[in-house]
């Protein structure tokens, strides 16, 4: 086993092949600084931050929303959240997603995590905003091809809901997790 300390490779080429809405597609020629010899090309996803919202209610109920997926051509359960747009912080982001996909607002927000979706290929990260004490205070304002339906769900259940494959994306479980580190919530 070598003893060493990783060090970042040194970009030859970045070359962006395709810009779609949600990501462009770079394709990047580095050399490792460790074996110089070592050189690759990597596909790399350059997109915006993301952000996932667990907005409780005073009941201690957790805001949901089901909707259909392309990826996965299945419908999931989630929590609301999006894209970061350009100019705003996530929690900015968290506040306006949660408002827009499912009419609930709430006084109390705060950044409780953050994660790199996928560090080997994406250039991105996602973070979770809790909002507590939420109410229904608007109707949804979805995009054009968002449908949208909004769940309550008791906090308690969410990890049976993980457990069974009810809830599996996979950043709104990390999201959880965050959760489970401010406070316990199971029970």
């Amino acid at each position: 086993m070598e003893d060493f300390a990783p060090k970042p490779w040194i970009v030859e080429q970045d070359q962006m092949v395709a810009d779609r809405r949600i990501f462009a597609v770079h394709l990047v020629r580095a050399r490792s600084q460790i074996r110089p010899g070592q050189a690759g090309e990597f596909v790399v996803l350059d997109a915006p931050d993301w952000v996932n919202v667990i907005a409780l209610t005073p009941e201690r109920e957790v805001v949901l929303v089901e909707q259909y997926r392309h990826g996965t051509r299945t419908i999931t359960l989630e929590l609301p959240g999006g894209m970061v747009d350009r100019g705003e912080d996530i929690v900015q982001a968290g506040v306006r997603e949660l408002l827009e996909e499912t009419g609930f607002a709430g006084a109390s927000v705060k950044l409780i995590g953050v994660v790199e979706p996928n560090p080997a290929f994406q250039n991105n990260r996602c973070g979770t905003v809790l909002v507590q004490n939420v109410h229904c205070v608007a109707s949804q304002d979805l995009d054009p091809n968002e449908e949208i339906r909004v769940r309550l769900e008791p906090l308690h259940r969410i990890p049976e809901l993980i457990r069974t494959g009810v809830i599996t994306h996979s950043l709104v479980v990390a999201a959880f997790h965050h959760l489970t580190l401010l406070e316990p919530w199971t029970g």
